[in-house]
């Protein structure tokens, strides 16, 4: 056996391993690319390699973007935070330099790579469900233990996109593959439900339209205008259904019980003044701050159990505002009247930290609703961002932008963001202060870092590179179909797909920063070139 070959075999190994490890370690991913870059520079190859890259106009797009980082150092003031982020994006350059000048694998190689990759992504949500029904009250963000829950939910979209790739091209020979495929779709459909992951059912529906408006382009030999037509009308019918379901699920919250609505009454039925605060905030369709009575919730939440009022749950909630949520929940009065109702299953909840008996007992959808509608409640009528994953978003991104606007040119520098963010949310007198995050938003965080300069230099490659590979997309197509040869399913539809689920995770998630969103925007590249 050749050498070339036995290194081709170990790249392909490697590869697999890659995919699987990406989702499940962090760990043994550094040591997979740290062996593939070994690999790489013990295979030579050297002239073979030079050609490729200077041919490839994404690997120089990558290699600005590393740039970029390299160069920033020299204008920050924490040169050690600004090193550790250079260090922490080497993969960003090796990845793309190891897969962009090796040949991508071919026939059986990419399937068996990409079964690999699908098959440990499943296993790792039939984990996460073992560990949702064996572990009570377990926070949907510990569902996924391996990588971050965001981080896994593109690799979902990812394998559904791949589901449906290949399961179109074996439905007509293989009628159950297609029947698993779709089964494994609604799994995995159900699984970001049950981890809360609104990013990514917002990419299914970009991703799945972008789909249908490249269908006649990408399928163009063998594309009827009908075809379109089902495809674009069963988008709408889907839309539509999760819009109505939402629409729905919103009346019910916002519907208002007799108790809300009736006249307040000012006393207990034990003569005990009621607090009503009058805020506004409304859940379950129940002012959650009217028929308040401190003083019996103690008295008579220490009868009902054990679990002291003022004791903190494994979920984070005090037991009292479990309490105060729950009852509202139901529609009963705070206070001993509403407690003394409770079951002693609906006690026990609430010491555990369920503060609304739809996160217990209602459909995941309806869940996921639920906690939307209470952030936005929370931020409507307190302005209220602390511990609300969306709204910390919106006050993140407002506090990224004025960082931007002290140093719009060249940015604050690759180490010195979250020295400024610190600053910003001072001067904002922000909620976030004690949390001091980065911007959730890769596009700020780059602009924030580089300035418009350095993110226009790193834009302006990447488009140049998009523009190129596209265009020899279509070269490609249209010489294949001009000799007559056996038509082979395109990949540019699913490369679209794979970049668009990138620069969607870009608007909510700094996907960069970590070495699972690193290797997610840069394993792919090692199938989609040499198309």
């Amino acid at each position: 056996m050749s050498r070339a070959v036995v290194h081709r075999r170990i790249y392909l190994v490697l590869l697999a391993l890659l995919g699987g490890c990406m989702v499940t370690s962090v760990g043994l991913s550094n040591v997979v690319w740290v062996l593939m870059l070994a690999n790489w520079l013990l295979e030579g190859r050297w002239k073979d390699k030079w050609q490729r890259a200077r041919e490839s106009r994404l690997l120089q797009a990558f290699a600005v973007l590393f740039l970029v980082h390299a160069v920033a150092l020299l204008w920050t003031s924490n040169l050690a935070a600004g090193l550790d982020i250079v260090e922490n994006r080497l993969p960003l350059l090796a990845v793309p330099l190891i897969v962009l000048t090796t040949p991508p694998p071919q026939g059986r190689s990419r399937r068996h790579i990409l079964y690999v990759y699908g098959i440990t992504v499943f296993v790792v949500t039939v984990i996460g469900l073992v560990r949702w029904l064996t572990i009570p009250d377990l926070p949907h963000r510990e569902i996924v233990t391996y990588v971050h829950h965001s981080r896994f939910s593109l690799n979902i979209c990812m394998v559904i996109f791949l589901l449906l790739f290949y399961g179109r091209q074996t439905a007509d020979r293989h009628r159950r593959f297609s029947i698993l495929n779709l089964l494994l779709i609604l799994w995995f459909l159900f699984f970001l439900l049950l981890i809360r992951s609104y990013t990514a059912f917002a990419i299914l529906a970009v991703a799945s339209l972008v789909a249908i408006l490249m269908m006649p382009k990408s399928h163009r030999f063998q594309f009827s205008f009908s075809n379109f037509q089902f495809s674009f009308s069963l988008w709408l019918v889907a839309v539509g259904l999760v819009t109505l379901m939402v629409v729905l699920g919103c009346r019910s919250y916002y519907r208002l019980t007799p108790l809300a609505s009736q006249p307040l009454q000012e006393r207990t039925a034990n003569g005990r003044p009621y607090l009503h605060k009058q805020d506004g905030l409304i859940e379950n369709g129940n002012y959650l701050t009217n028929y308040l009575c401190i003083e019996e919730l103690y008295s008579e939440w220490s009868r009902r159990s054990a679990v002291p009022i003022d004791s903190t749950t494994p979920s984070g909630y005090s037991v009292e505002s479990a309490l105060i949520r729950y009852l509202n929940a139901l529609g009963l009065t705070k206070d001993s009247a509403g407690v003394a109702t409770l079951t002693d299953s609906q006690v026990d909840e609430i010491g555990r930290g369920i503060a609304n008996p739809v996160y217990a007992h209602g459909s995941p959808f309806k869940k996921m609703l639920y906690v939307a509608l209470f952030e936005y409640e929370n931020y409507r009528c307190y302005r209220a961002v602390e511990g609300f994953t969306m709204l910390q978003r919106l006050e993140l991104w407002r506090c990224a932008s004025g960082v931007i606007a002290k140093h719009p040119l060249f940015g604050t520098g690759v180490g010195d963001l979250h020295d400024e963010m610190h600053t910003q949310f001072v001067a904002m007198d922000s909620p976030m202060l004690k949390n001091e995050l980065f911007p959730h938003n890769e596009y700020l965080t780059l602009i924030a870092m580089f300035g418009f300069a350095g993110f226009a230099l790193i834009a302006f490659f990447f488009l140049r590179a998009w523009h190129h590979t596209r265009k020899q997309s279509d070269n490609n197509l249209l010489s294949t179909h001009s000799l007559a040869l056996p038509r082979t399913p395109s990949h540019s539809l699913l490369k679209t797909l794979w970049l668009v689920t990138i620069l969607l995770s870009f608007l909510t998630e700094n996907t960069l920063d970590s070495l699972p969103g690193v290797l997610f925007c840069t394993w792919f590249l090692a199938f989609h070139h040499d198309d």
